[in-house]
């Protein structure tokens, strides 16, 4: 079969949607929620929740890979506990949650501060 346009097929991996947010040197995880198999930051009961470091070390390791120190990693744990990497957000939202608003503010506040001073 002969296509006009280039297509990928990916197997659909089950699990928990995960985002990891990173900015400087703090860190966020969010459960994803959705209705769905679509899972979002912005369905009303996405969370917060504790930091998984190997998580975080990917994330920052892709961050560092593109040169960000701004960035999001979203992420399927599969049920045996394996991460599949979806996308890399560069300019991921960071007003859905205060903690992540407040970590983003001060973190501008301080590059603005050190690049006038």
């Amino acid at each position: 079969m002969v296509t006009e346009n280039a297509s990928i097929v990916e197997p659909f991996v089950s699990g928990e949607a995960i985002r990891v947010v990173v900015i400087g040197d703090s860190a966020w995880q969010i459960r994803l929620e959705g209705d769905d198999w679509l899972k979002s930051i912005h369905h009303d009961t996405a969370s917060l929740i504790d930091l998984d470091s190997a998580l975080v070390d990917d994330t920052r390791a892709v961050a560092r890979g593109f040169g960000l120190e701004i960035a999001a990693n979203d992420y399927i744990v599969d049920t045996n506990g394996v991460p599949h990497l979806l996308e890399v957000n560069h300019i991921p939202n960071v007003t859905r949650f205060p903690e992540t608003w407040e970590g983003y503010s001060t973190f501008v506040l301080d590059w603005l501060t050190a690049d006038c001073g």
